[in-house]
């Protein structure tokens, strides 16, 4: 089997292709046990930790029975979607674990997790439909972005937040900070690149969001 491009990778597995599938597995299996491991490491949970191999088997599983991947539209958003379905379907399965263990007898307004205590278990129920646009919502891609954010300098933290979590345009911003459009650009382009290469730390892998 040649080569496959992630786009023709993606299409094939769409198209219930067995063997682009098996391909598909062996390139991206490092990725998502990866981030098993780092959701339940935040987590603390020594419990489940163990049983990282049937928590990737079930999100594989998913993936495949669910065609889930013919939702994919920008090959280049696969990585930071796998890590975040990886991500939800390790805290869905140390929930669902963790009711269980209680004999159904759990409040669902009961905190998760001591470290976030503000978060109940029914809070924790999430929809594992995620893109890449709703990745900093995620209390832990959030986090580390904002931790981020705040290593660069004043003028590209503000240009940044003008740009992501405003939705201006560059031109809005120059006229806003009365700075020219070239500099603008470039202070967003140097900006996204030194957050990108801050949040791959976290997973290992390149992990774009923008």
């Amino acid at each position: 089997m040649r080569y496959l491009s992630t786009k023709e990778l993606i299409n094939k597995c769409a198209q219930r292709d067995s063997n682009a599938w098996g391909e598909f597995i062996r390139r991206y299996e490092r990725l998502v046990i990866r981030s098993v491991n780092y959701k339940l490491n935040r987590l603390s949970v020594g419990s489940v930790r163990y049983e990282y191999q049937d928590i990737v088997q079930e999100i594989f599983l998913s993936i495949w029975n669910n065609n889930r991947l013919s939702g994919i539209k920008h090959p280049s958003s696969l990585k930071s979607w796998l890590v975040m379905v990886s991500i939800n379907a390790t805290l869905n399965y140390c929930t669902k674990k963790e009711i269980k263990n209680r004999n159904n007898t759990a409040s669902l307004d009961q905190s998760f997790s001591r470290e976030e205590p503000e978060l109940t278990l029914g809070s924790k129920l999430s929809s594992l439909k995620l893109n890449t646009e709703k990745m900093i919502e995620s209390s832990e891609i959030r986090e580390a972005f904002k931790k981020e954010l705040a290593k660069l300098n004043p003028k590209q933290q503000l240009v940044l937040k003008l740009n992501i979590y405003e939705n201006k345009k560059h031109r809005d911003i120059s006229e806003i900070m009365n700075i020219p459009l070239n500099t603008v650009s470039t202070l967003i382009r140097r900006g996204k690149h030194n957050l990108r290469e801050g949040l791959n730390q976290y997973f290992g892998e390149n992990i774009d969001i923008f």
